[in-house]
């Protein structure tokens, strides 16, 4: 197997050999590869871009991400889709058309940054307003950058014949790379978001540039009938595994095999971020593995091997299955690197084994266009249907599933798999039998975490679950309200104890003693982001006035069906529905004697709340002799 940094080097040591033609061509060789590297480095890089800026919008939680992906892969499917229908129905000159047409509708868009003004109102139905929030600002750029991959790879294999598109796939995939993982390191740390906004939307009008010029090359020798014909099926060539595959079949691996791995990567997103702060360079991470198993799987020496990654499979399934069941218990760093092992090879397995598929460069847009499909499949199961059809994250366990025995479908069609290796009938019924046990591994912990609860429920904001804990024990029975795998307030059962305020919000707790040095005060107006059980109701008094943001509804009814304390306080309270940083940001200043942050996504407080503009906003709402800003 090629390491990978062998392969890079490989990859761009092989572009001057790619751009041999006659001179007065040399410049336009160059050209196609700036142009490709340059659309993919600018696709990926608006996806963290785009996501910074609505992420504050939508509470900062994973599902805003999720959402974001979804959008973007079915405009990558319909791009791809545009690509295809032109490249088969349309002429070469026809083609170019259409294309400088959509170039320059998407330039006149520009820039991309959504008005303020769009910003919600409510939180009410999050993932459609995030959809329409995307495909006003950043829909048709994104969709052209999506269309110009495919359409200027098979406008130089005409401009060029003989000349393999390869440099150019790997260009692509190594500026979508490079595109995510200066994001966080050289880009965001650096420039403001209007500078990102700015330099953007300057790259794209370069890249807009330099494919006016390619278009107008292209339409030129069209229309002089100097162009090579398409690519035909070379019957002298090996053929290839998709050729003894029946079409229904092959063209459900096409989309099955994407469609695992897409749901997978969403879904291993969502378990990360369930219990961490809503970092989005976290959920950048599992997006570059993903894409950097496409680019390795997808090379001109595929770096996938059947021997070595299917052991390395069933040890990363074993990691994650551990780590499940133990949840929070493990180390953070140790989550993250075992999920993200389990990621790699699960979808090194899936895309190896799609590539090990791959069809005649004559089918190629058909194939292209089909992994788009499964893509998206996969975004439309994680960001819409799970959350309908499941209470808790079970799609994490259908996709680790299906992103295991895929593989193993799509390597019982292969005749030369475990070609020569003894006992092979042993080797597969051991992993058919590997298959049952994770299957069984998940079914039972999905059972473990769903069963037993008072209440569980899952909206856009993650899931939430009530249950009761020692109730063989009086002076210990408690009602506990988790979100993820964090608890997020409990209250006592017994009578003697149930006004109690608990976990963090005793008497001598930062809160407590902030409450105990307005105790002189008259009335006291409170402000708190984030209502959780309510416990912090235990401190108000008749005179005072709670006005109270949560994002999510869910949790006010809880609070209101399965715990006292917002029920039984004698203070006075306001409940607003809503974005607490965006509601505070539009309101007049509500002259708090104290603002009590007490937001919570997972086990951190979402950092869309914590910065210096979240602060300015806060202190604006606070009395001028007041200093009273409180995080828990």
């Amino acid at each position: 197997m090629t390491p990978p940094a062998e392969m890079i080097r490989a990859t761009i040591g092989s572009l001057p050999n790619l751009f041999r033609p006659p001179k007065p061509y040399q410049f336009l060789g160059l050209l196609f590869a700036f142009e490709i590297f340059a659309a993919s480095l600018l696709l990926f890089q608006v996806e963290p871009l785009i996501g910074k800026f609505i992420l504050p919008w939508f509470g900062g939680g994973p599902s805003v991400w999720t959402s974001c992906m979804l959008f973007f892969q079915i405009m990558l499917l319909l791009g791809y889709g545009y690509a295809h229908l032109s490249l088969h129905r349309l002429s070469p000159p026809h083609q170019v058309l259409i294309h400088v047409l959509m170039l320059l509708a998407a330039a006149s868009l520009l820039p991309i940054a959504p008005p303020a003004d769009w910003k919600p109102d409510d939180s009410m139905q999050p993932t459609l307003l995030i959809l329409s929030v995307l495909l006003g600002s950043v829909g048709l750029p994104y969709f052209v950058l999506a269309a110009n991959g495919p359409l200027m790879q098979a406008w130089f294999i005409r401009l060029f014949p003989g000349k393999s598109p390869y440099p150019l796939y790997a260009l692509s995939n190594l500026g979508s790379l490079l595109a995510l993982m200066t994001y966080p390191f050289a880009v965001e740390p650096y420039f403001s978001l209007r500078q990102q906004t700015i330099g953007w939307t300057l790259g794209f009008m370069v890249m807009v540039l330099s494919a006016l010029w390619l278009a107008l090359t292209f339409r030129q020798r069209a229309l002089r009938k100097n162009l090579a014909k398409p690519p035909r099926p070379d019957r002298s060539e090996q053929r290839l595994l998709s050729e003894h595959l029946p079409k229904p079949l092959l063209w459900t691996l096409w989309l099955l095999l994407p469609a695992a791995s897409s749901t997978l990567l969403l879904a291993t997103t969502n378990q990360l971020c369930q219990d961490v702060t809503s970092v989005p360079f976290l959920w950048l991470l599992p997006l570059s593995l993903f894409l950097l198993t496409y680019i390795l799987c997808f090379a001109k020496h595929s770096a996938y091997s059947r021997a070595l990654f299917n052991p390395l499979l069933i040890l990363s399934l074993f990691g994650v299955i551990t780590v499940l069941y133990a949840g929070p218990t493990v180390n953070l760093l140790a989550q993250v690197i075992i999920y993200s092992l389990g990621l790699f090879c699960c979808c090194m397995s899936c895309h190896g084994e799609l590539y090990r598929l791959r069809p005649q460069p004559s089918h190629l847009t058909a194939y292209y266009l089909a992994t788009a499909v499964g893509g998206a499949l996969g975004g439309l199961f994680v960001a819409i249907i799970a959350p309908l059809i499941f209470s808790l994250y079970f799609e994490f366990h259908i996709a680790l599933l299906a992103s295991s025995a895929l593989p193993l479908i799509a390597m019982a069609q292969d005749p030369t798999a475990f070609k020569g290796v003894p006992y092979r009938k042993i080797i597969r019924a051991t992993c058919l039998l590997g298959l049952m046990i994770l299957a069984g591994r998940l079914y039972y912990h999905s059972e473990q975490v769903s069963t037993g609860k008072r209440v569980v429920t899952r909206n856009f904001y993650g899931v939430l679950r009530v249950e009761d804990r020692s109730r063989d024990d009086p002076g210990m029975a408690r009602r506990i309200l988790r979100h993820g795998a964090i608890d997020h307030g409990f209250q006592f059962l017994s009578p003697e104890k149930k006004d109690w305020p608990t976990a963090y919000y005793g008497p001598e707790s930062g809160v407590g003693l902030a409450f105990s040095a307005l105790t002189s005060k008259g009335p006291r107006h409170i402000g708190l982001v984030g209502l959780g059980i309510g416990t912090l109701l235990h401190y108000g008094r008749a005179t005072d006035t709670f006005r109270i943001y949560e994002i999510d509804s869910t949790v006010v009814a809880l609070a209101r069906d399965q715990f006292t304390y917002l029920n039984e306080t004698p203070a006075q309270k306001d409940i607003i529905v809503a974005d607490a940083r965006l509601k505070l940001d539009r309101e007049p200043s509500q002259q708090f004697d104290l603002l009590i942050l007490d937001a919570f996504c997972g086990d951190a407080i979402p950092l869309h709340l914590l910065t210096i503009e979240a602060m300015e906003i806060y202190r604006r709402h606070l009395k001028p002799e007041s200093t009273s800003l409180i995080t828990i």
